[in-house]
């Protein structure tokens, strides 16, 4: 499924949509002041881990955040495309479904899921360990994916260091969150 490779995942800072709640499609928004000052305090977070290359979505607020919290890192960045949040409906639907959305054939949330797969195994493929930025509903995914034992849902600019035990299985650690 995944490369077993250890790896951190950054979600991008706090936007406009983020601060309202709203449903709507924000394909390509950026950050607004507050999820840039979040990115400016991860960054000694960031700046402190071994980082070798850093991976982001293509959209503006993960790449804003990207831009952020690497500023002291000399280190190669590539975007990857599948590593894109899903709209609002399939966010909907891949939460309510929970585990279940692994194994469903139902698209497009099952589509979604193998993109993050895609997205994800094109980073670890990467020098590492890794900086992955990108979106809640990635990370929801992949933690779907890993059976990882973490809370699911994460905060803007919230930091985890994902690693794999003796016995393979996935392991998550919380690093940091800004505040909200």
């Amino acid at each position: 499924m995944f490369l077993k490779k250890e790896f951190y995942f950054l979600r991008h800072g706090q936007t406009d949509v983020n601060k309202t709640g709203s449903t709507t499609d924000h394909s390509d928004i950026s950050l607004n002041e507050h999820g840039r000052l979040q990115a400016r305090e991860i960054e000694s977070v960031i700046k402190s881990l071994p980082i070798k290359t850093v991976c982001c979505s293509p959209l503006k607020r993960a790449k804003e955040t990207k831009e952020i919290v690497t500023a002291s890192l000399d280190v190669p960045h590539c975007e990857i495309m599948d590593l894109t949040e899903c709209n609002w409906k399939i966010w909907f639907a891949m939460t309510k479904l929970g585990l279940e959305a692994r194994h469903s054939q139902e698209d497009p949330v099952f589509s979604f899921m193998q993109q993050v797969q895609r997205g994800i195994n094109s980073a670890l493929s990467q020098e590492g360990p890794v900086l992955i930025v990108a979106h809640g509903g990635i990370h929801w995914a992949m933690c779907c994916l890993m059976n990882v034992a973490h809370e699911w849902v994460i905060e803007n600019c919230g930091a985890v260091h994902f690693t794999v035990e003796k016995n393979g299985s996935w392991n998550a650690r919380k690093l940091g969150f800004p505040r909200q």
